[in-house]
């Protein structure tokens, strides 16, 4: 019996070996949003406050390899004057206490031992903050085969590396980003899906709750999201949270509720609205920009999903196939990235591809590990499954090539002989000026790919759980 609930550890070792080698040579270091998460981390170590104008001015990016790091757009004046990040705090907060080891070791190490590995003090303090996710994302892998290890032995471990090793994962796994957050705490609300009502216990989902109700505090665009998550969390174990006292469901709805009082009224007497920096000025989302970045998170060329990810050509057919499962956590996942995809950098920024799915991947899973008992999912998995192996030894060994170069270009692809290129001429470029349309005949062809394998499962015999 324990055996069935506790899966093997060796997934975990392989995830971790495989993330850190891959920053050992070449990814991007210290870029994008990161050094300006850290100097905010470094102003509260340092200072004991948010102010930033001297901590950009004293050029402290230097104590974490960002030397002569400027704020950019990445700071703004508050009510007060005083210079804030435009990022969340929760984010820095989070990461203190190993920034605060990590410069601290990098201040002593041996000069002459860190030039041997070419990493100034600096550079060798982010590596080690950047190892904290690393391993964050291996934890959250594991707690993610946990859950599907109660739900198929047999194809657990593989739905579990084919995601973790796969992008838009692997890809973010290792960057200080509030994606690699929320990821984790996604993993660890399907945790809390998979588990019997006997193995719930007060504990357990206050602990999920409050890594819930604190999302937002890491990065806002997760306010609605977390709705979502708990919605799917009450639907799955209503009767357990209905037999309880009420202290344990006013505690849990205090968890979820609190934090997001808090975050906004501290917004509104910082910045002046709910909404935070980016929204003094103006309200970056658009309608008419909605089915563009929709179908760009996910067929564009250079930034979507299925130009690093081909796998996730079977998810519309395995949430077909498991719609009994699968209709509850469209929520979270529509309350997530709708808003995204209106959003106005709905690419992402500086960052690798499909930086906006990765925290919903998790949600994703579920239906695709029971999905894998049909065997028209598994014949097709495996040509997915072998050029996504492809794909991602590529990316181990080539890093950059994660982050697009806005060329119109998957560096990735044209890698691979024939089969690489074919399948980049396939998706358009939807950030690089193709037609919206050609994102359309995509997602046409896709619906169609879904109703063969969901026909095919049907004509077989085999039991659909609608």
């Amino acid at each position: 019996m324990l055996s069935r609930i506790v899966p093997p550890r060796w997934p975990t070792l392989v995830i971790i070996l495989v993330i850190w080698t891959l920053t050992t040579h070449g990814k991007f270091t210290v870029s994008g949003d990161e050094p300006h998460y850290l100097i905010i981390s470094e102003s509260l170590l340092r200072d004991g406050d948010l102010d930033l104008e001297n901590n950009y001015r004293q050029n402290d990016g230097r104590r974490f390899g960002a030397d002569g790091l400027t704020a950019g757009l990445h700071a703004r004046q508050t009510a007060t004057g005083r210079l804030w990040s435009v990022h969340d705090v929760g984010l820095p907060v989070l990461i203190l206490p190993i920034y605060w080891i990590a410069t601290r070791v990098a201040e002593y190490a041996p000069a002459d031992v860190l030039a041997r590995f070419r990493q100034p003090p600096g550079l060798f303090a982010f590596s080690l903050v950047s190892l904290m996710f690393t391993t964050l994302t291996a934890g959250a892998a594991w707690l993610l085969l946990s859950a599907l290890w109660r739900v198929s032995r047999r194809y657990a471990v593989v739905v579990v590396l084919a995601l973790v090793l796969s992008p838009p994962v692997l890809s973010h796994a290792f960057l200080i980003f509030p994606e690699t957050v929320a990821f984790a705490v996604t993993c660890a609300v399907v945790w809390i899906l998979a588990l019997e009502e006997q193995e719930l216990t007060p504990a357990r989902v206050a602990l999920v709750a409050t890594a819930v109700g604190l999302l937002p505090w890491i990065h806002r665009k997760y306010a609605l999201y977390i709705f979502g998550l708990a919605l799917v969390m009450f639907v799955r174990h209503h009767a357990w949270f209905v037999r309880q006292s009420r202290t344990v469901q006013a505690l849990v709805m205090s968890l979820l509720l609190v934090p997001q009082i808090a975050l906004h009224l501290w917004t509104l007497h910082v910045w002046g609205n709910f909404g935070g920096p980016q929204m003094l000025d103006w309200v970056p989302f658009s309608f008419s920009g909605l089915s563009t970045g929709a179908l760009g998170m996910v067929f564009d060329r250079e930034r979507g999903l299925l130009g690093y990810a081909p796998i996730y050509l079977l998810v519309p057919a395995c949430v077909a196939l498991e719609w009994r499962w699968s209709r509850w956590l469209s929520v979270p996942i529509l309350a997530l990235l709708v808003p995204l995809a209106a959003f106005v950098t709905w690419t992402g920024g500086f960052s690798p591809a499909a930086r906006f799915i990765m925290p919903v991947t998790p949600l994703l899973a579920l239906p695709a590990v029971r999905a894998l008992d049909h065997r028209i999912v598994r014949w097709c998995a495996v040509p997915l499954v072998a050029f996504q192996l492809v794909i991602s030894v590529l990316a181990w060994w080539h890093p950059r090539d994660l982050w697009p170069k806005e060329l119109g270009t998957n560096q990735l692809l044209e890698k691979i002989p024939w089969v690489g290129p074919a399948w980049a001429r396939w998706l358009p470029s939807i950030a690089t000026g193709d037609p919206t349309s050609r994102g359309w005949w995509c997602a046409a062809v896709l619906a169609a790919l879904t109703a063969a394998i969901v026909l095919t499962v049907i004509a077989k015999g085999e039991r659909v759980r609608a």
